[in-house]
């Protein structure tokens, strides 16, 4: 009977920690906007996880049960220690990219103050301050370039900018 709770706790462990590590995984994405993960990629991943920790646990359960408990708890903590890692790399990548935005708004200001009657320089800043998250700037840049070049594209980006704010 412990074989079988053995077993089933081994189940329900392996799978949860193959869910976080394909959670971490995808926050790239979802959270810091970083590029997308493929199905593949975060399949292989989670399917590596779930295997080695699944098979582990269930070699630690009958060789040594006395050292189960200390054994989730070390892989609990290895995850908790690639979370911090991987949040800490996604952080420090997503200040890059702001950095880089920030510089490409600068830049983009430039060649305005050069050329303001030129609508797609207005565009690009309202993508940039849309990806920045500076939605009144990316507003008041959209309806620049809609006033100086009229088109659906200018008119659909005032549209969705105003939908999302």
């Amino acid at each position: 009977m412990w074989l079988l709770k053995a077993l089933a706790y081994s189940t329900v462990f392996a799978l949860v920690y193959s869910w976080v590590v394909v959670w971490i995984i995808e926050r790239r994405e979802k959270k810091y906007g970083q590029g997308t993960i493929m199905f593949s990629d975060a399949f292989l991943t989670g399917s590596v996880t779930l295997i080695f920790v699944y098979l582990s646990n269930i070699l630690v359960f009958v060789m040594w049960p006395g050292s189960a408990a200390t054994f989730n708890v070390f892989l609990v903590t290895a995850l908790a220690g690639f979370c911090l890692y991987r949040e800490s790399v996604y952080q420090f990548n997503a200040k890059k990219i702001q950095h880089r935005l920030r510089a490409e708004v600068r830049l983009v200001n430039i060649y305005i103050s050069k050329d303001p009657a030129n609508a797609a320089y207005y565009g690009r800043l309202c993508d940039i301050h849309a990806k920045l998250g500076e939605k009144a700037l990316a507003l008041e840049a959209a309806r620049m370039a809609n006033k100086l070049e009229p088109t659906a594209r200018n008119r659909v980006r005032i549209e969705q900018l105003l939908e999302e704010k």
